[in-house]
């Protein structure tokens, strides 16, 4: 497995940019989280040895949450 983190490049045209503002507004919620000191690198630990984001470690968890509570 290779373990060098990946980059990537973005265009940072102004164009760019407001199309991928746009973007994220049309297709996303947003949600800041305060987390407790130290839970960050925790997730990011976990992420990584699923081999996902941090965000979608997340989704994945509150779906989890409320499909059971949900059921």
């Amino acid at each position: 497995m290779d373990t060098k983190k990946q980059t990537r490049t973005w265009d940072k045209s102004p164009e760019a940019v407001a199309y991928r503002n746009q973007y994220a507004a049309e297709h996303y919620d947003r949600v800041m989280l305060a987390l407790p000191a130290g839970f960050r690198d925790r997730l990011d630990k976990a992420a990584g040895e699923a081999g996902i984001s941090r965000t979608a470690l997340i989704v994945k968890a509150v779906e989890a949450y409320l499909n059971n509570k949900c059921e």
